[in-house]
């Protein structure tokens, strides 16, 4: 375990996930739909784990469009979020 001391804003979707956003095809089209999900969302987000390369991830719960529950992780690019000062926290580590 490690600690942490602040939140996740994702501000951005990486570049490589644009360049398919009209391409629902392409089996990266659900991550580009989770990172914009979580731009176009505006909330603050704990880190759920930090990997061996030191990278972040998330854990993103939500309801779907069939009403379905939808558990989703999500390794976060370099440059695509923000960190918010806050409290310490525990994260799982690899």
């Amino acid at each position: 375990m490690k600690t942490v001391n602040f939140l996740i804003n994702v501000i951005s979707v990486p570049a490589d996930l644009l360049a398919i956003a009209d391409t629902p095809e392409h089996e990266l089209y659900a991550t580009y739909q989770l990172y914009q999900y979580l731009v176009d969302s505006n909330l603050l987000h704990k880190v759920w784990m930090i990997d061996e390369y030191n990278e972040l991830w998330l854990e993103i719960n939500f309801v779907d469009e069939e009403g379905e529950p939808a558990f989703h992780t999500l390794k976060l690019d370099s440059g695509s979020y923000e960190e918010v000062e806050f409290e310490s926290y525990s994260v799982l580590t690899e």
